[in-house]
């Protein structure tokens, strides 16, 4: 019985899985010395016909979470339902075994330490699988205590209601069980709430970075200027009416605003800001305003380290369904790696798919590509 409709908390938070290992280690430290204590009272040594038996019930009990703690290991792959599932065979084969170490003499079942493990099993089910699975494993160690009960009822020479029997030797298994899939329900809908908002805060906060690319480099003055002039427009609009100064205003605004579109228009396109530029398959026109503006901040910062004593050379091309760009940005002989080029590398990060930085003898090697779903060619920029 598996479900796959949602992911498991150690899915959604890997970090918490190093806690939860420890919490097993724990958990099998505490049920292996259980067994042990219980057997070692003086009822529970009463009771014991076959002692073999029951050592060998111990030693399975310790080997299953031997195994279990090996297949939590934080590094690896997450506890699966059939690892989790060999485990719990394991601990239910150390419980038929403690039953059947005590067959024909166990009077006391509430020194039986099985149904008390199986228990403890269950509950390191909560950070590793689903609810509806725990469940399940839950449904699988009411069955063997209850039927536990039965043969302890037919063996033993003291009258106990079945029924009650049942009920003591399946408490640890019910309430326990159902607690771990309740904890694991609400564990997963915590950190489903917690992983949507961050993914809100980032969409958020790169939209934010992206509009403030496009005002301050793809609008050059525009962007800015338009923090003024619409307040501007929005009030004669509501007001109908010009007050003192507004005549003035817009003639400083206007003047700004045609500054602002002439230096625009001067900046020009791609290949007025390389030495060399190439693009015999017209790429660049799947470039959107964005992206080449994050190119062009990118280049305008490399130059700006050297000035005209670097060579930049831009290259367009394509192969097959892909466009692929070449941008080879030269240092002089001696100089030193550019510096501060952080930002515009992650401006470019947030228009590309794939981004990646490197440098090459004296030139500064930057690769990145994108898929655009409007079926524009995808673009890998070596620099």
């Amino acid at each position: 019985m598996t479900s796959s409709s949602r992911p498991t908390a150690a899915e959604l938070d890997p970090v918490s899985r190093v806690t939860a290992r420890m919490f097993a280690i724990a958990m099998g430290v505490v049920s292996v010395a259980l067994s042990i204590a219980l057997s070692l009272t003086p009822t529970g040594r009463e009771q014991i016909s076959l002692p073999v038996v029951a050592i060998l019930a111990q030693l399975v009990l310790a080997a299953s979470y031997v195994y279990f703690i090996r297949a939590a290991n934080p590094f690896g792959r997450v506890v699966s339902f059939a690892r989790f599932q060999v485990f719990l065979g394991g601990v239910m084969l150390a419980s038929v075994l403690d039953s059947l170490s005590q067959f024909g003499s166990n009077t006391l079942i509430r020194d039986d330490w099985g149904a008390v493990c199986l228990g403890l099993a269950l509950l390191l089910a909560g950070p590793y699988r689903r609810s509806t699975e725990i469940v399940w494993f839950t449904l699988q160690a009411v069955a063997l205590t209850f039927s536990l009960a039965f043969l302890q009822n037919l063996s033993s020479e003291t009258a106990t209601t079945l029924s009650i029997l049942a009920l003591i030797a399946a408490t640890p298994s019910i309430a326990i069980g159902l607690a771990s899939a309740a904890y694991a329900r609400s564990l997963v809908a915590s950190l489903e709430k917690a992983r949507d908002e961050a993914q809100a805060e980032r969409v958020q906060h790169q939209s934010g970075v992206l509009i403030r690319l496009a005002e301050t480099d793809a609008m050059g003055e525009l962007g800015s200027l338009r923090r003024d002039v619409l307040p501007f427009l929005a009030r004669l609009d509501e007001s109908k009416a010009l007050q003192p100064g507004d005549a003035v205003r817009a003639t400083e605004l206007a003047s700004e605003l045609r500054r602002a579109i002439v230096d625009r228009i001067s900046r020009g396109t791609l290949e007025d800001v390389v030495d060399r530029y190439s693009d015999d398959d017209g790429v660049a026109a799947h470039l959107d305003e964005r992206q080449i503006s994050a190119l062009r901040a990118l280049i305008g910062a490399m130059a700006d380290q050297y000035g005209t004593s670097a060579t930049q050379s831009l290259t367009l091309e394509r192969r097959g369904a892909d466009a692929w760009g070449r941008i080879e940005f030269t240092r002089p002989a001696g100089a030193s790696a550019p510096t501060s080029l952080a930002h515009f590398l992650r401006m470019v990060r947030l228009v590309f798919d794939e981004a990646d930085a490197r440098t090459v003898n004296d030139a500064l090697v930057v690769t990145f590509r994108f898929d655009s779903p409007d079926e524009r060619a995808a673009l890998s920029w070596e620099m």
